[in-house]
C-alpha cells in the first residue's frame, strides 16, 4: 500500500521514455493521490532545452502521461496539470511526499527550502535512480532527442563493445550473449592472461576485466570465473563501472542466458530528465 495520501512530481516528458515510466511508477506507489506537472511551452521558451527544436508540444507530452498512467493505473486518482514555474503544486499544503529522479534531487532540496520560506513544513523526497541505456549513459529526453538513443534506451548507432574473460571457455557463450541482446554491435574481444586464483578475488578481476575491455568502445564487459564455477559479470563504461553480478555455476547456456538477462537495459535502473 501507498505510504502517502498525496505524492507530487513535474518533468517536461518530452518523447516519453522508460526513464519517466520508472519515475511515474514510484509516485503510483508512494501515494494514494498522485499528481503530475507537466512544463507548459512558455516555461520551455524561457529555460531552453538542449535540441529544443525536436521538443514536443505540451498537449503531446502531457497526452502520453494520461495515456500512461490510464494504461497502468486505471483506479488511481491522478491529476496531470501545467507546470508554469519550478515549483508547482510541490510547494502547496496538503502534498506528503515530492519523487524526483537521482538527477534532480537538488531541485527537491529547493522545493523543500522554498516550503520553509512560506511557513511550510519540508516533505520527505522520494529518489528514484537513474535507468542506463545500452552505453551505461542515463536515459534522457536530450538524447532521444539528439538521435543517440530510442524511448528504451536502445542506442541508435551500434555500440562498440569490449569483451575480457578470465577463462577462454566463456568467450563462446558471452559473444552469443551480446549478439542477442546487440545485435548490430561491433564486438572486440580483448584477450587477457588466465586466471586460476578465482574465490573473492573474482569479483575484483571482474571490475578490472570490464575496465581493460573498455578501452577504445562504448561499453566493456568482464566475465570472471570462481574456482567453484560461479561467475562474476561487470559492466563498464568511460564514465562509470557497475558493480559485478553473481550467476551460479552451470553450463555455457546458463552463462548465456544469464548474460542476455543482465544487459537489457530496462533492468539497469531507473530515471528521467
Amino acid at each position: 500500500m501507498p505510504r502517502y495520501r498525496h505524492a507530487v512530481l513535474g518533468g517536461t516528458f518530452d518523447h516519453f521514455h522508460v526513464g519517466h515510466a520508472a519515475l511515474l511508477h514510484r509516485a503510483f506507489h508512494a501515494g494514494l493521490r498522485v499528481s503530475i506537472g507537466v512544463t507548459t511551452d512558455r516555461f520551455l521558451a524561457e529555460h531552453p532545452k538542449p535540441a529544443a527544436d525536436r521538443l514536443q508540444p505540451y498537449a503531446t507530452r502531457r497526452r502520453a502521461v494520461v495515456r500512461w498512467a490510464k494504461a497502468h493505473y486505471p483506479r488511481r486518482t491522478v491529476r496531470v496539470v501545467p507546470l508554469e514555474n519550478r515549483f508547482g503544486r510541490s510547494i502547496e499544503e496538503g502534498v506528503d511526499v515530492l519523487v524526483v529522479s537521482a538527477d534532480t534531487r537538488s531541485g527537491g532540496r529547493a522545493v523543500n527550502a522554498e516550503r520553509r520560506r512560506l511557513g511550510r513544513r519540508s516533505i520527505p523526497l522520494e529518489v528514484v535512480p537513474v535507468v542506463l541505456a545500452d552505453d551505461l549513459r542515463p536515459v534522457s529526453s536530450r538524447r532521444i532527442r539528439s538521435l543517440e538513443i530510442d524511448r528504451e534506451g536502445r542506442r541508435v548507432a551500434p555500440l562498440k563493445i569490449g569483451l575480457a574473460v578470465s577463462d577462454r571457455r566463456d568467450a563462446l557463450p558471452a559473444c552469443a550473449a551480446i549478439r542477442r541482446v546487440f545485435p548490430s554491435a561491433v564486438l572486440r574481444i580483448r584477450p587477457v592472461e588466465p586466471d586460476r586464483t578465482g574465490g573473492p578475488r573474482a569479483i575484483a578481476r571482474a571490475r578490472a576485466l570490464a575496465r581493460e575491455a573498455v578501452e577504445a568502445s562504448d561499453l566493456g564487459i568482464g566475465v570472471a570465473r570462481h574456482r567453484r564455477g560461479d561467475w562474476e559479470i561487470a559492466e563498464s563504461s568511460p564514465e562509470i563501472g557497475l558493480g559485478p553480478r553473481w550467476v551460479r555455476a552451470g553450463s555455457a547456456a546458463t552463462l548465456r542466458s544469464a548474460m542476455v538477462r543482465l544487459l537489457r537495459p530496462g533492468l539497469r535502473n531507473a530515471s528521467t530528465e
